[in-house]
């Protein structure tokens, strides 16, 4: 049995584990770590035909609190993985960002991705302008694959019966005739949710803004103190547990992704999956991904609130009708569709 180890892996997102599920039916072992260490040391037992699936850099890079730490831990990961595919092992990398988010080791994770280039048997890239918009390294044409991120559908419970966006609305604490725009996601300082409370603070039009995930404290200290009185939030301070995920979307209007830096976005493809439609910035990985489509609406990027601000106030919109479109463009990149295309790539890797 085939090997396929994959680095980094967490529990908490469901990416990977749609990604190798075709893999894992097929016979493929399918081995997850997510400490560098373990990496490693898993990686010392590949054989010819084993694969290591790596994923985001962060790990390795930002993880360390210093340039050298970065370093040191670049070392380690390309010597484990320089040993292993000297035996005959595989290199897939699903390249997820340009650079790691917020990253303090700039110069160092660029490099890990220019290493992770140059060696990779097969670059697995989700948006069809990646190659362009890498710009601090090089990605060798002949071994990117695109496959395009999956949306949710099968991963969240359905409810029993389904739910009114009415009745989600009373279960959160909103109020039912306001247009509801939700920001649900790690509360990171890129994904601008000053920018969007800025926005929905100084909208003409009537709205609840519901923000949901994990943020550090810092981060939320600023976002609650941007939240004015004159503003209707409901806020989740936390992780949002999958169980509860639908409950979020039930209740929305439209998902607000201000994001400041964007290449790849799972939180678009989980609106999509809901039915919900999203506003993201006219970034030219979103133009290139989703300009054609119905569901996402784009405002300027060189203005932030001022563009949010703009597409709340239309209510010339149908969002019902671009929810409906959400539903069918996600049922076109379905778990299962995705996972036999990654499948292929490992398939190729045999040939």
């Amino acid at each position: 049995m085939k090997s396929v180890l994959v680095f980094p892996a967490y529990d908490d997102n469901p990416f990977l584990a749609i990604l190798l599920a075709s893999a894992r039916n097929a016979g493929f072992r399918v081995r997850s770590v997510i400490a560098l260490p373990d990496f490693v040391a898993a990686a010392d037992e590949l054989e010819s035909g084993d694969v290591i699936h790596m994923n985001w850099t962060a790990q390795v890079t930002q993880s360390a609190r210093t340039p050298w730490g970065a370093e040191n831990g670049i070392r380690r990961l390309l010597a484990a993985i320089d040993n292993a595919r000297a035996r005959g092992a595989k290199l897939i990398w699903t390249l997820h960002n340009a650079l790691a988010h917020d990253a303090r080791n700039v110069k160092q994770d660029a490099r890990l991705g220019a290493e992770l280039a140059a060696r990779a048997d097969i670059i697995h890239v989700m948006n069809r302008a990646t190659e362009r918009l890498v710009t601090d390294y090089r990605l060798p044409p002949d071994r990117i694959r695109i496959i395009p991120h999956p949306s949710y559908a099968g991963v969240y419970k359905p409810q029993d019966e389904p739910r009114s966006q009415e009745t989600a609305r009373e279960l959160l604490g909103a109020s039912p005739d306001r247009f509801a725009a939700l920001m649900l996601g790690h509360m990171k300082p890129y994904k601008g949710a000053l920018d969007l409370i800025a926005a929905a603070e100084s909208a003409s039009r009537s709205l609840t803004l519901m923000l949901a995930g994990r943020g550090t404290a810092r981060d939320w200290r600023a976002i609650d103190a941007a939240i004015g009185d004159q503003l209707e939030a409901v806020v989740h301070r936390g992780y949002v547990n999958s169980d509860e995920v639908p409950l979020w979307f039930d209740a929305a209007d439209v998902t607000v992704l201000p994001y400041r830096r964007i290449l790849n976005s799972g939180s678009a493809l989980l609106s999509a999956t809901f039915g919900v439609p999203a506003i993201l910035p006219d970034e030219p990985s979103v133009l290139a991904e989703f300009g054609d489509e119905e569901w996402v609406v784009t405002y300027d990027r060189n203005d932030q609130v001022g563009g949010i601000r703009r597409v709340l106030n239309d209510t010339s919109i149908d969002w019902e009708a671009k929810g409906r479109a959400a539903l069918a463009f996600a049922d076109t990149v379905r778990p299962e569709i995705i996972s036999d295309r990654f499948l292929a790539l490992l398939r190729e890797l045999e040939a």
